[in-house]
């Protein structure tokens, strides 16, 4: 009887523990299932066949610099920005969307981007030393862009039924290949429908998929730069029936390189209806008579704003953009990255000291409210390491686009290598991930801070929303003005106060 009694106790232990793992397994899978808005844009490399034909030699080393110079100015314009893939000439970035005003935003910095870089091509800046002048005049390579947006669940683990049962346009499956290399792919309708519509572009324009130009004409400024250039029917996207063809043009992007606006039409050359089929149906399906215009109603060209809304009704398409709206303004501001997640981060930490009369002072920085990690709490300010850039040009480079300052990183002049000179190293839990064991890795230096900077100037962004100063003698009250910091946060003050009065290293 007092087996049978442990037996039964036993057995009811085990089904608790079985249903607890149950929900925890369930919990576990609902995190995991989750959309994320996620923009792609890519670049495509025009008359790149041609042009290797005519330079047999030197192509390689151009086409490799022109690409190096998109990267770079894909993470400059677009920081947290990741290359998906590259195509044969064409390069694919991705970038998760957490508010609509950044979407406004990237698109028309993925247009500079555009427009600056083929001005750029035709100075010949891209083009190597050697027989430079040649090289330039044999050239006629020019880009492309396409942008479109997708509603993307991270799957995690394909083979799970559950998953796989819940209705999915998009995925994100990340999987290794018998290589041991991990291998990024993003699966799904409205993926297929970016890299059909990257067919109706041409040299020096940007197409946008319907989703993505429905999105940004939300903002009037944004909708007065979207085109409806004609409607074609793409092989597999809305049942094969007439899909609109927007280019996004911002005349005011020419000024930087033309010093002058250029509107869409002043910017075809002179014989572009002879050489493009697609600007010949722009201006046909503009014309009065619209004899062979592919859409009888003529305000489905010429008002955008009633034609996007119009598309949206009779394609049903209401109830995929308000999730889309939806995904956006619950998405999580830090949780950014899809390819490369497990891979180390070098965080680099400048302390930034300012020499005056009134003495040496640091400069710290209140995150927001909005940051996944340490919100609200008082740092110094950090950069991440990356491949193509040194330690002082990065860190240099990231403060100015965080605050808007000057600083000259303090370096060991005896070495040869001109690196910052490390104060300490920091290993932090990230919060909220503790039970994983993943941490923020760092290097924590100094930094002068190079002419005059006033705090009370700076303008909250979406990183800080408040700049301080600390003296010397606000050391005793830094736990009670500045409570909410970082780890290490006075004793790293302190150890910086000390080597700059010491020797200014």
């Amino acid at each position: 009887m007092v087996d049978n009694n442990i037996n039964a106790k036993l057995i009811n232990i085990q089904s608790g523990i079985d249903k607890l793992t149950k929900n925890d397994n369930n919990r576990k899978e609902q995190v995991a299932i989750k959309n994320d808005v996620v923009l792609f844009f890519s670049f495509d490399i025009v008359n790149s066949t041609s042009y290797k034909t005519i330079n047999y030699f030197g192509w390689a080393q151009a086409l490799n610099v022109l690409f190096r110079e998109i990267r770079n100015e894909v993470q400059i314009k677009i920081p947290d920005s990741e290359m998906w893939r590259v195509l044969g000439d064409e390069a694919i970035f991705i970038k998760k969307i957490t508010d609509n005003n950044s979407l406004y935003e990237y698109i028309d910095k993925i247009y500079s981007i555009l427009i600056e870089t083929i001005f750029k091509l035709k100075k010949g800046d891209f083009f190597i030393q050697y027989d430079k002048e040649l090289m330039k005049l044999q050239n006629n390579l020019s880009l492309k862009a396409t942008a479109w947006i997708a509603d993307v669940r991270d799957v995690g683990n394909i083979e799970n039924k559950e998953i796989l049962q819940n209705e999915i346009e998009n995925i994100f499956e990340k999987y290794e290949s018998q290589e041991g290399n991990e291998i990024f792919e993003f699966l799904g309708n409205d993926i297929d429908a970016g890299f059909r519509i990257s067919k109706q572009t041409e040299d020096g324009r940007l197409v946008l998929s319907f989703e993505l130009a429905y999105l940004i004409s939300q903002r009037t400024e944004s909708l007065s730069y979207l085109k409806i250039i004609t409607y074609k029917r793409l092989k597999g996207v809305w049942k094969d029936k007439l899909y609109p063809i927007i280019w996004y043009h911002n005349p005011n992007t020419y000024l930087k390189t033309y010093q002058k606006k250029i509107e869409l039409e002043e910017s075809f050359c002179f014989d572009a209806e002879e050489e493009s089929e697609l600007i010949k149906e722009y201006y046909e399906n503009r014309a009065e008579q619209g004899k062979n215009r592919v859409v009888r109603d003529i305000k489905m060209f010429t008002d955008c704003y009633y034609a996007l809304n119009k598309i949206a009704q009779d394609r049903g398409l209401g109830e995929k953009l308000n999730n889309l709206n939806k995904c956006i303004q619950e998405a999580v501001k830090d949780q950014e990255r899809y390819i490369g997640v497990e891979k180390l981060e070098l965080h680099c930490v400048a302390v930034c000291f300012k020499r005056g009369k009134d003495g040496i002072k640091i400069l710290v920085a209140k995150r927001t409210d909005s940051r996944e990690k340490f919100k609200e709490q008082w740092e110094f300010g950090c950069a991440k390491a990356v491949m193509n850039k040194s330690l002082v040009e990065k860190i240099k480079e990231e403060y100015k686009n965080d605050f808007n300052i000057e600083i000259e990183p303090v370096i060991d002049e005896n070495r040869e290598q001109k690196e910052p000179v490390p104060i300490a190293l920091y290993n932090v839990n990230r919060m909220g991930d503790v039970a994983s064991c993943k941490s923020d890795k760092g290097v924590i230096t100094m930094a002068e801070i190079i002419g005059d900077f006033n705090v009370d100037t700076f303008k909250p962004t979406e990183k800080h929303d408040k700049l301080a100063w600390i003296k010397k003698e606000d050391i005793d009250e830094i736990d009670i003005k500045y409570s909410n910091h970082v780890p290490d946060f006075k004793e790293t003050i302190i150890s910086v106060f000390e080597r700059v009065e010491l020797n200014g290293k």
